[in-house]
């Protein structure tokens, strides 16, 4: 009776403690876990953005189809008449829109410069996105004629 009296007490000790090292190891193992997908959605994350860089074809410009020239030219004239408040920029996301969508359907780029078009495209879209909430105001639109504007430097 007396060693069941040792033992028990002492049986009870050894269970805690394994137990709770192995939620020790599982919290470790969780936090391993988060830390490993933490560290690989920035690592795609990073990765996305240099996709999303334009980049010359070595050192040149991609040719891009008049469609395309016609879309950028004609979004470039409605910014600019937002800015000149010849147009008010609370009614620009819809034609924006239509040129932006009348890009893509009337692209006919194949290959690596459809690639570096689309490229170009992504920040345009997450703008028109912007602007689609009402976040959008002259400042805005300076903004993005600066960006449409860099369209020549990579697309002729």
């Amino acid at each position: 009776m007396k060693i069941l009296f040792y033992v028990l007490p002492m049986a009870f000790v050894l269970l805690v403690a394994c137990n709770n090292h192995s939620e020790k190891e599982a919290d470790h193992k969780d936090h391993e876990s988060t830390e490993t997908k933490k560290k690989a959605t920035e690592s795609n994350h990073q990765h996305e953005e240099e996709q999303n860089n334009v980049l010359l074809d070595s050192g040149k410009k991609w040719k891009a189809n008049p469609e395309t020239i016609t879309g950028i030219n004609n979004m470039l004239a409605l910014v600019q008449a937002g800015i000149n408040n010849k147009k008010d920029v609370t009614t620009l996301y819809e034609p924006l829109q239509f040129e932006f969508k009348t890009i893509f359907e009337k692209c006919t780029m194949k290959g690596e410069s459809h690639n570096q078009l689309h490229n170009f495209l992504v920040p345009l879209k997450d703008d028109l996105e912007n602007f689609k909430k009402g976040n959008i105001n002259t400042e805005s639109l300076k903004e993005m004629q600066e960006y449409l504007q860099t369209f020549k430097n990579y697309f002729e």
